[in-house]
């Protein structure tokens, strides 16, 4: 709805009544505002209402706030074609798969399916394989790879096809749920975005368990909506699984909303992790150990200035140690140090900014999802391990977040999606060159990746702030409109 419409006629009806007064005998209340903020106080129960946001007006009333867009869910060959990419790209990976299709990465790419099948004869039996030191996660982890291990004793091959089957079920979930929340105005760009851009990761997609806590997580997040008792249940499995989902407590509206989501992680952690904890020997062995005594993998931001000196003499050099690649030599130890640290500090500043000024917002959905994409990619960014299944955790936020048509993370996911194309080139193609035998285009992809992650941080938390200034804006745009309907009633008393 445009507000011209509404300015060029007065019927006497109470919102013509209070256009024209605004536009008209008071027009110095709209002097400092956008035709978005002015559209918003005039057109009531717009679904923009609840952002606090002025660009979230004008994308929702501007850019097809009916829902008749190209983003809009009204489009159904737009909603089915995300469905059609998503099958043809499967099917490929299905064909790579069978040999059909030669691809002569595919037996490295499956390597830690060997892990996953070693360990799930252990896991079976009840215990834990703590004592590896490629077995660095919570006990919720046991669950996934218990779920291919199919018959008394299946061979390697056996399991590797179940799991198989069951990644592209998660994959398959997280499509559908990404579906469903862009209904009632909201947007198929998110699941367009995991359609089109998980499969230039590869077949690493399907050979690491990472694609299955992706899943967890975006349900999770559609849960936040209606039930965030349900929503803070879901996050304590997939932080049971990998501990970073339990970072999406951060979409609750502090502190109200933070009540339900908070009670609901508590509950299913004590009785899920209890579970665990009496149903596995040693549950947590090798999680806390293993995962502290960590080094620098290759790959992680940190290591990026390590890497790049490495094209010249002397430096650092790569060694194999706890199932990863990492670094070794001077400086390697200090940032090694350091990296935690960041990790404190810029979480510390995004929960710092929800304490202090998400009170002060008009919180949606739409915002709780970004604020969860910047706080993973705060993780991310600052993390001493940075593997490419990674780049898993951060398309299935991307594709949560562009599901809403008011998200403020459309740059910071645009980078996101151009880094994953370059992490699908770097691993497996030149991933040698990134490693063992340092070229320039090894590096230079691997140091542009790394960029655009960074990149995509610091915007991500500048919109953020963006948002608060918005809201804050709009709030006196409220305050305004209250003391127009007063000033209004008091003509009509009169």
């Amino acid at each position: 709805m445009s507000i011209r419409p509404i300015l060029g006629r007065h019927s006497g009806k109470p919102a013509d009544r209070f256009a024209a007064r605004v536009v008209g005998a008071d027009c110095r209340m709209c002097s400092g505002y956008s035709l978005a903020v002015l559209e918003r106080m005039i057109v009531k129960g717009s679904p923009t209402q609840s952002t606090g946001s002025a660009e979230g007006s004008e994308s929702a009333l501007g850019a097809g706030g009916t829902g008749k867009g190209l983003t809009g869910t009204r489009r159904p060959w737009w909603t089915a074609g995300a469905f059609v990419v998503w099958a043809l790209t499967r099917a490929y990976a299905v064909l790579l798969y069978l040999g059909v299709i030669e691809y002569r990465f595919l037996d490295g790419m499956f390597a830690d399916l060997q892990h996953y099948h070693r360990w799930s004869t252990g896991l079976a039996a009840g215990q834990v394989p703590g004592y590896d030191d490629s077995w660095q996660y919570p006990p919720g982890a046991a669950l996934i790879f218990l779920t291919a291990h199919v018959g008394p004793s299946p061979s390697l091959d056996r399991y590797t096809d179940a799991f198989l089957v069951l990644a592209l079920l998660a994959d398959l979930a997280v499509l559908l749920t990404l579906a469903r929340l862009a209904r009632r105005k909201g947007s198929m760009l998110g699941a367009w975005s995991w359609a089109a851009f998980v499969p230039l990761l590869g077949m690493v997609t399907y050979a690491r368990y990472d694609l299955f806590v992706a899943a967890v997580a975006v349900i999770a997040l559609a849960a936040t909506v209606r039930r965030p008792a349900i929503a803070g249940a879901v996050m304590a499995v997939g932080a049971l699984l990998k501990v970073w989902p339990a970072m999406l407590l951060i979409t609750a509206k502090p502190f109200r909303g933070l009540r339900p989501m908070l009670t609901g992680f508590v509950v299913a952690l004590v009785v899920v992790g209890g579970a665990l904890t009496v149903a596995f020997s040693d549950a947590w062995a090798g999680f806390t150990g293993n995962q502290a005594d960590r080094g620098l993998q290759v790959e992680a931001v940190a290591a990026t200035p390590l890497q790049l000196g490495r094209l010249f003499e002397g430096g650092a050099h790569v060694i194999s140690a706890y199932g990863a690649l990492e670094l070794a030599g001077p400086f390697v130890r200090l940032a090694t140090e350091i990296a935690p640290v960041l990790t404190v500090v810029g979480l510390g500043l995004l929960c710092a900014w929800w304490l202090l000024r998400g009170r002060r917002l008009v919180w949606s959905a739409a915002l709780g999802f970004d604020v969860a994409l910047a706080a993973v990619l705060v993780s991310v960014t600052t993390s001493r391990v940075f593997s490419p299944q990674y780049m898993l955790w951060l398309l299935a936020l991307v594709g949560v977040c562009l599901s809403q048509r008011n998200t403020t993370q459309r740059i910071p996911a645009g980078l996101i999606l151009a880094a994953t194309a370059l992490t699908g080139y770097l691993f497996p193609w030149i991933y040698a060159e990134a490693t063992m035998t340092p070229t320039w285009r090894g590096m230079t992809v691997l140091a542009t990746r790394n960029t655009l992650i960074v990149a995509a941080t610091v915007l991500s938390i500048w919109a953020l702030f963006r948002v608060k200034r918005a809201a804050e804006q709009s709030d006196d745009v409220d305050q305004t409109d209250d003391r127009v309907a007063t000033d209004d009633h008091q003509t009509q008393a009169r």
